[in-house]
Formats: structure tokens, sequence, C-alpha cells
């Protein structure tokens, strides 16, 4: 066979299996897209700059002010929503894996991935104190969310990865906010068999949803779950019970990792990416 030809061949095949993965992708992204909720409706959007690009939680002090943490740096963001800009910046330790801040009062909680919890008491004054509390979970775990609980005076987490003893289940987990001490068991239990998880029965992963973050609604007492990695926001009923799976859009929540709710119950979600975001939501009634 001559060189020219076995060259016609294999840019021939090249060409064919290009065609093919790009039309499967194609296929795959618009079948996605079909999927999307149309209920999550984005009311306005803040773009933050680059110190918040890997913004990884979100939680309220004021109105308008949100402290925030990023993956890397164990650092504080005051960011003022009225102005669009970082107020300050609060060090409370060196490089590590930060997912989630949740504040109660003068003291601010960070998560770190490895289930460890910074404890910042008086964040916001020059003399703040840094303490620092284990949970049981460990690395393999992946823990990416926290909110503080006034109802239950505690804080609120659930694992990404796996449960403490099951990989296929999951749970809503608490630690009591004055002896920093976490119950093996959850408050609530997923084992993600309801019928509005049938849409991701097809993903080729080890588990079906993946938290980010959570929190609980001011108004009704449901529970939010966010997931960045195909990115959803699922609601439980104050029970525990799903009520309601949203899909997400990825071309607006590329990477969502923080939810919040300010005073007036609205609902905010943070997502990483070039540029960081973060979005004020609002459901639209099904016609």
């Amino acid at each position: 066979m001559g060189h020219n030809k076995i060259v016609f061949l294999v840019t021939t095949g090249l060409l064919l299996i290009s065609g093919v993965f790009f039309y499967t992708v194609h296929e795959n992204a618009e079948e996605y897209q079909e999927g999307v909720s149309s209920e999550v409706e984005v009311e306005q959007t803040w773009e933050l700059p680059d110190d918040l690009k890997e913004i990884s939680g979100i939680a309220f002090l004021e109105p308008n002010l949100l402290a925030c943490v990023q993956d890397e740096k164990g650092v504080i963001f005051i960011y003022n929503l009225e102005t669009s800009a970082i107020e300050r910046q609060i060090k409370f330790s060196g490089s590590g894996d930060y997912e989630a801040i949740a504040v109660n009062g003068n003291t601010a909680y960070v998560q770190v991935a490895d289930g460890l919890i910074f404890r910042i008491n008086d964040f916001m004054d020059k003399n703040a104190s840094v303490d620092k509390f284990k949970t049981p979970f460990s690395s393999k775990n992946n823990i990416e969310s926290l909110f503080f609980d006034p109802v239950s005076k505690s804080l609120l987490l659930i694992p990404k990865e796996r449960g403490l003893d099951s990989k296929e289940a999951n749970g809503i987990y608490a630690v009591d906010v004055q002896t920093m001490k976490m119950k093996n068991k959850p408050i609530l239990e997923l084992d993600f068999k309801e019928e509005i998880f049938e849409s991701l029965r097809e993903r080729e992963k080890d588990r079906l949803f993946y938290p980010s973050d959570l929190v609980r609604d001011p108004k009704s007492g449901n529970y939010l779950i966010l997931e960045a990695e195909m990115p959803h926001l699922l609601i439980l009923d104050k029970k525990g019970k799903p009520q309601t799976l949203h899909r997400l859009d990825p071309n607006i929540f590329p990477q969502p990792e923080g939810l919040a709710f300010d005073n007036a119950g609205n609902l905010y979600i943070s997502s990483e990416g070039n540029p960081a975001t973060i979005q004020r939501v609002s459901f639209k009634k099904k016609k």
C-alpha cells in the first residue's frame, strides 16, 4: 500500500472519530440543556474580582455584606454587594483547602475539605482568636458545605463523596456549636432512591449526587443542597423528604459552590469561574 494511501486512510479515520466525538458531545450538551430547570431565575449578577475567582462559600453579615472564602487562602473576604467590591480581608490561617463558611453573630466558622473546622471568634475585630476542631470526617469524605442553623443552634454539613458509614447513602450531620462535637448519626438521611433522582442514574459514577453546599430556608424550614459537579439544586422539606431537583444551566452556574439567604429571604448562589459570580435567584411557579 502506498504511503499517500496510508496517510489518506489514517486521516479519514481520525476525521470520522473526531466527527463522532463532537456529534456525541453536542448531542449530550443539547440533551442536558433540554433538562435545565426553567423555574430558577437569575435576578441579579455580581462579577467578582480575581481574589475570589475560586470562591467556595458565602454567608450574609448584613443586608448587602457577605463573608466569603475561596479554596486556597485562609482569608475571609468581606464583599459589599452595593459597591461590588471587597471591603476587607481577614486572615485566619495559611494556605489550605477551604470550602465553606458559616456565621453566627461575631463568630465565623470555616470548613476544610478534610473535615477540620476553624472557629474565628470576634472575626471582625483586630484581636480575633482562632480555634480548630476535628470532626470524624477525613479527606475521603470531602466536605464542601457548612451552615449555621439558628433553629437547632448547630452547624450543618453534608459530605460530598460519602457518609461516615456508607458510600451510597449520605446525610446531613450536625455539630453542636457549644461543644463543637458532631453526632456520628446524621439528623437526616438520603439514599437517593426517590423518583426525582431518576435523571441522574445514567451517571457513570459511584454516587448520584455530590453536595457542594447547603442552607435552610428561613421561611419554610426546607433544606437546599447545591451540587457543583453537574450543577443541580436539590430541595428537601423540613423533614428531609426530597421535593424538587432543579438542573442548573452550567453556562450560568459553571461551578456553583456557595449558597446563602439574606435577611429578606432572597437566595444567592456563588459560582467559581472566570469571572466568578454571585447571583441572586428566585423560583418561578410552574404554569
